[in-house]
């Protein structure tokens, strides 16, 4: 049968758009169909507008410290408009990139909405337009979008969105975050800092449940220092409307609590986007989690592959980015590539940042038995000292030997400080080889060599060395 396309890729986030790039550099016809925008929610409501935002909220923050650098400045100001030209400037930028990009390739880009009509059929529908494209291969790149918890009330009251905020008119001057992941944790700091009062309420009984418990107790701490009101364990039951502000009614370990601000921001989790595909028309299974696939990354469907966020793994832009290439090559070419996510990195952009790296100690435990841990603070490094960034550790998981199984650092630049171990977990590198190798002075990398240390240490003092010591020639 001859088909319209050798691969119909839906979704232009980065999971689509690079998957798609890549069947165009391998010769194939490729359709690339997006619902909405080009670069997908990253780029318009996701990593970018946040990560500007955040870095706007450190600049603010760093100038108000500004006297501890021998520096005067009068009371700074935040102009909440020029904010937001410059998030609207940094996106426009990276987009032109995007759009140059596709310019050079033979990709024929549709917008609209994709449903499966038949298994190798789908129908476009734009603007009140409706036309058939036929492929012989698909690739599902549709990403995910804010979950809404089921609340009393919630509906009635109004709520926002990450998304909602980068939207503001006006700084807000009070918010309530429900929820305690990455998104929550990042916005909740970055406008405490703008000068918004914040409350944040977790169900969990910490902040970032998927991070060491160290680490999420010392962000708890600096959020709490920066003016955050944070409830842990805490329950919603319902939220009322009113004039100027709306009240949230929640319990905490069976006390009933209220808190009231001007906009309620949910930030709960994320839900996969496949709900208008019609996916059983094509043969592909998915659940409230996600699309079902294999380790190829292929589906239920023999001539259907899926990435990113819609197949529910790691929601991140730089997995959607490594499984593209995953699915396009599946796809494409006579091979069987598998993913491999033991040496899948990610980072919270809170300040200080907070990165993470194979597995936390509980997980090694249950997976190897017996674990070392071996943590250094930044306030011994000199760098850290010099910038005036002292607070946070790193904390490296190892077998007995020292293989690396795990890094979690919380800290300045951190996550750039963890790429330079996602070789050693991927390899199963020992630490000792942290130890051995020349790190420049002074810089922050350095905290890895610093942890090595203490292994070749311990090595030093142990008992057979010491004996064998005592054996050489003074």
């Amino acid at each position: 049968m001859k088909y319209d396309y050798d691969l119909a890729v839906i979704g232009a986030g980065t999971g689509g758009l690079v998957s798609a790039f890549i069947a165009d550099s391998l010769g194939a016809k490729v359709a690339l169909i997006e619902a909405d925008k080009i670069g997908g929610e990253c780029l318009w409501r996701g990593c970018v507008p946040s990560k500007t935002l955040v870095k706007s909220a450190k600049v603010f923050d760093l100038v108000k410290r500004c006297e501890e650098f021998g520096v005067h400045v009068e009371k700074p100001r935040l102009i909440w408009n020029a904010v937001k030209l410059r998030l609207l400037d940094v996106r426009d930028e990276i987009k032109k990139g995007e759009r140059d990009e596709l310019a050079k390739t033979k990709i024929d880009q549709i917008i609209g909405k994709a449903t499966f009509v038949e298994p190798h059929t789908l129908e476009i529908e734009s603007k009140g337009s409706h036309r058939l494209i036929s492929a012989k291969k698909f690739i599902i790149a549709t990403g995910s979008r804010a979950t809404i918890p089921e609340i009393e009330g919630l509906e009635a009251a109004g709520y926002i969105t990450h998304e909602g905020l980068f939207e503001r008119p006006n700084l807000p001057k009070s918010l309530i975050f429900v929820g305690g992941g990455p998104v929550a944790v990042e916005m909740a700091q970055a406008f405490a800092r703008f000068g918004t009062k914040v409350t944040l309420l977790q169900s969990g009984s910490r902040l970032l449940p998927k991070e060491e418990p160290e680490v999420s107790e010392l962000i708890k701490q600096l959020l709490e220092n920066e003016g955050v009101k944070i409830f842990l364990n805490a329950s919603v039951n319902r939220v009322e409307p009113g004039e100027s502000q709306k009240t949230v009614h929640f319990t905490v370990d069976g006390v009933e609590e209220s808190a009231k601000a001007g906009e309620i921001v949910i930030a709960v989790g994320k839900t996969p986007n496949f709900d208008s595909l019609n996916l059983a028309i094509a043969g592909v299974e998915a659940s409230e989690k996600g699309i079902a696939v294999d380790a190829h990354l292929r589906t239920t469907a023999k001539h259907v592959w899926a990435c990113g966020d819609v197949t529910g793994q790691y929601l991140f832009t730089h997995a959607a980015e490594y499984e593209a290439k995953i699915a396009a090559q599946n796809a494409l070419l006579p091979v069987s590539a598998k993913v491999d996510f033991r040496a899948l990195p990610w980072v919270t952009f809170t300040d200080p940042e907070i990165a993470h790296l194979g597995l936390t100690q509980e997980e090694a435990e249950k997976e190897h038995g017996k674990v070392k841990v071996w943590k250094t603070p930044f306030k011994t490094l000199d760098r850290a000292i010099i910038e005036g960034e002292t607070s946070g550790f790193i904390q490296i998981v190892t077998t007995g030997s020292g293989r690396i199984l795990g890094v979690h650092i919380a800290g300045p630049s951190a996550g750039e400080i963890i790429a330079s171990f996602i070789p050693a977990v991927r390899e199963g590198a020992l630490l000792q080889e942290f130890a051995e190798a020349i790190f420049p002075y002074p810089t922050l990398s350095e905290i890895g060599h610093r942890a090595g240390n203490q292994i070749y240490q311990e090595l030093l003092d142990s008992k057979a060395v010491q004996t064998a010591l005592k054996w050489l020639p003074k």
